[in-house]
């Protein structure tokens, strides 16, 4: 059996959970791997057999993305190119965390697809989601449609829905609390980040940022560049973490029960939608870095004396072996879903039709 794992390359998340399922799937099968994406430090630390551009976004400074930057940076030549060229007929079926490329090239070849995505649990129709539906919550919902999903979510709600893959380094990391403050808001600039963070000044800060090629310091505050290492090593031992609402990085806090406050990204559904799930939970959410409270919500979230721990489960191995199952059970016995993406990926993506969803919340949604 080959397996062609593809994975969203913008971000960091999408790479650090794959490593943990992939390993697993090369238990199983012969696996090979497909990053694309524009904006990401953290490279995958397994052999890569394809590197594509893609599609992907450029974090801004203001709380969003760049879309500016975005639209220079993506070329829709060059993605029609990686479509075409991908020899998808080699595998026997496709599993995309959020990877565009892989699965339109699928879809043209009619081989098989398994999403495996926090973005793929959003379409289900049990989860809550919050109101209204965004312009980017309709991207997010055709942006990359797979025959089947395994959707990765902070609370498991049925087979299909697994809560978040914990990487080994955090699963078995040494957890301490040193009493610094851990920050990672790739879309903020650093000054933005000082402005606020310098009023809480008896906290020693140190700042992960998308923006600065070297290390350096203001006052109580020190701003590294992204290093994936290092940032495991201060987050196993920080007080707080402030980040985006991004999947990855809020589960691993949840899991060590650290103290986190969630910034969602302006105008990102998939943000939007981490934020209320966790703001459900009990996480404290703060709508931009600008607001006039910002500070002071820091203050209040350092003074509590409780904080949320999730002990998730080490479900990498679950995974693999329902995406294999999916395989050799509905894929292999033709029950797969009929829809013109299969034979127009871009077109259904410019022009998505209304979308059906599988009320039962089995196997396909």
């Amino acid at each position: 059996m080959r397996i062609l794992y593809a994975i969203q390359g913008t971000g960091n998340g999408h790479i650090t959970r794959s490593v943990s399922i992939i390993n697993e799937l090369q238990k199983k099968a012969e696996v090979d791997i497909l990053v694309s994406g524009i904006h990401n430090e953290i490279k995958l630390p397994l052999p890569v057999a394809y590197q594509f551009q893609g599609l992907g976004f450029v974090f801004g400074k203001q709380g969003g993305i760049d879309y500016l930057k975005t639209y220079k940076r993506n070329n829709i030549k060059t993605l029609l190119k990686e479509i075409k060229s991908l020899p998808v007929e080699r595998y026997n079926f496709v599993i995309s965390d959020f990877e565009p490329v892989s699965v339109w090239a699928a879809s043209k070849a009619r081989i098989p697809t398994i999403g495996i995505s926090n973005q793929a649990s959003f379409m289900h129709p049990h989860i809550k989601k919050p109101w209204p539906i965004t312009i980017s919550g309709l991207f997010l919902e055709n942006y990359v449609q797979c025959d089947y999903n395994i959707g990765l979510h902070y609370e498991s709600i049925d087979q299909y829905i697994e809560t978040p893959v914990i990487r080994d380094e955090i699963r078995h990391g040494m957890v301490s609390d040193s009493g610094h403050g851990l920050v990672y808001l790739p879309s903020y600039s650093d000054e933005m980040i000082f402005n606020t963070l310098k009023k809480v000044s008896h906290l020693k800060w140190m700042v992960f940022s998308k923006h600065t090629n070297g290390a350096y310091q203001k006052e109580n505050i020190s701003f590294e560049p992204i290093n994936g290492a290092l940032f495991t090593e201060k987050l196993l031992s920080c007080h707080l973490l402030i980040s985006a609402a991004g999947f990855g990085s809020t589960s691993e806090a949840l899991f060590l029960g650290k103290k986190l406050i969630v910034v969602p990204m302006k105008n990102q559904y998939e943000q939007k939608f981490n934020a209320y799930t966790l703001e459900k939970l009990g996480v404290s959410t703060l709508k931009s870095l600008k607001s006039c409270d910002a500070s002071t919500l820091i203050e209040e979230v350092i003074q509590k004396n409780n904080s949320l721990k999730i002990n998730y489960p080490d479900n990498a191995g679950t995974i693999a072996d329902k995406a294999i199952a999916l395989y050799n059970g509905p894929i292999l016995q033709g029950i797969l879903s009929n829809s013109d993406k299969r034979d127009k990926p871009l077109e259904y993506y410019l022009n998505p039709p209304k979308i059906t969803r599988d009320q039962s919340g089995t196997l396909s949604f």
